[in-house]
């Protein structure tokens, strides 16, 4: 079975807050936003006619040191499911998810925020993640479709 290689863009806007003094009305406002802009870090990673996955937030645990990603998910399909992890690349660094029990899904499912997570050293920014995921078919654990999604992040200085 040949993998889906889907690349996902993250663009993040930035501000340059030493000039903080010089900033006009509007890029205040900008840099403040409003209620709706407070979502957080919500990427799609897939959505078609048998699965949807999103990834809804990324955040670190200084304590344990674990990266945790947040996921919201729908199984289309008319059989029940297992989705299990795989190898997982943030820029560097590689972590093994498949010795990981698998997310369990009942046919036309929806499950809202499972977590998996990776260990990081320390806190630090990434560019690039890549993640790999199968599709099992929950009786017989053959792969019904597997994925390698790439999400590469670019910031861009607004002002």
């Amino acid at each position: 079975m040949t993998k889906e290689n889907i690349n996902v863009d993250f663009t993040m806007n930035t501000f340059d807050t030493s000039k903080m003094d010089m900033w006009t009305k509007e890029q205040w406002k900008e840099w403040v936003g409003d209620q709706e802009d407070n979502i957080g870090i919500q990427l799609l990673l897939i959505n078609d006619t048998k699965f949807y996955l999103k990834v809804m937030g990324i955040y670190y645990n200084e304590e344990t040191g674990d990266m945790f990603f947040g996921f919201d998910t729908q199984n289309k399909l008319d059989r029940d499911i297992n989705i299990q992890f795989g190898k997982w690349e943030i820029d560097e660094s590689i972590n093994d998810l498949s010795h990981e029990k698998p997310q369990y899904m009942e046919k036309y499912s929806e499950i809202r925020g499972f977590q998996r997570f990776v260990k990081r050293t320390y806190l630090e920014s990434w560019d690039t993640i890549t993640i790999e995921i199968s599709i099992l078919d929950a009786e017989t654990n053959l792969s019904i479709r597997e994925f390698k999604f790439k999400i590469e992040k670019h910031l861009i200085q607004v002002f």
